[in-house]
């Protein structure tokens, strides 16, 4: 049991619910009046902030974690435990990796389907890659999301519901927060990445390891930076 402590609840409430959610709201709207106004170097500039962003995330977890005396283990550092019970976890996540490495190769090759891409990019177009440079700062950024945010979310925030709530219960809550951290993508982003948080939450609950959330966040994000360069150049 996590047992949280003052400084725990300070983190989730100020970081997690306030800063993240609303901070990142607002500077996705003050880069869209970057862009409006011609910046033509405004996402590079955003892409760098984001991983300043990140860092800031990662360290503020790490040192409300080990404020507490807590060892790595317990925030999901650990060996990837595979059972008979829990061998579905690698059925889907090898389904999940070959879908994330489809869709770029079928964006590549089919016009039609790079245009439905295209079109599922459309609000989010500004904030994603057309250029090879753009790209190369977007999967530092995908990589470095794939990190913090499962560590924060997955690794510190369901052991911190578990005190209140069962597992199921704890997953569902992390992942409404993560979800909600995605605001700047509007509603139906934030309803996404809700339930992408409950599929990598279980994997977590299911492992006791972030290895396997860590991977699929990072490929998640990178196989969208890199479909996104192919149709957005495209169309």
């Amino acid at each position: 049991m996590m047992n949280p402590q003052l400084l725990d609840h300070l983190f989730v409430v100020i970081v997690l619910v306030i800063v993240f959610p609303f901070g990142g709201l607002w500077a996705y709207r003050r880069f869209l009046a970057r862009v409006a106004a011609g910046d033509e170097s405004a996402l590079v500039t955003e892409y760098r902030l984001t991983l300043v962003w990140l860092a800031g995330l990662l360290v503020a977890t790490l040192v409300a974690w080990f404020a507490a005396e807590r060892d790595m283990a317990a925030l999901g550092f650990a060996p990837l435990r595979i059972t008979d019970d829990n061998g579905w976890v690698l059925g889907i996540a090898g389904g999940a990796a070959a879908g994330l490495l489809i869709r770029p190769i079928l964006a590549l090759a089919n016009r039609r389907v790079a245009t439905a891409l295209a079109r599922q990019f459309e609000k989010l177009a500004p904030f994603l890659p057309k250029t090879n440079r753009q790209l190369a700062w977007g999967l530092l950024v995908s990589i470095a999301a794939g990190i913090a945010e499962e560590v924060a979310y997955r690794g510190y925030l369901q052991p911190y519901f578990v005190t209140w709530l069962p597992e199921w219960g704890a997953i569902a809550a992390a992942s409404v927060l993560f979800g909600f951290a995605h605001l700047y993508q509007g509603w139906s982003g934030v309803l996404l990445t809700t339930f992408l948080g409950v599929g990598l939450g279980a994997i977590y609950a299911a492992t006791g390891s972030l290895l396997l959330p860590i991977l699929l966040h990072a490929a998640i994000d990178i196989s969208s930076m890199v479909t996104a360069r192919l149709v957005l150049a495209r169309s």
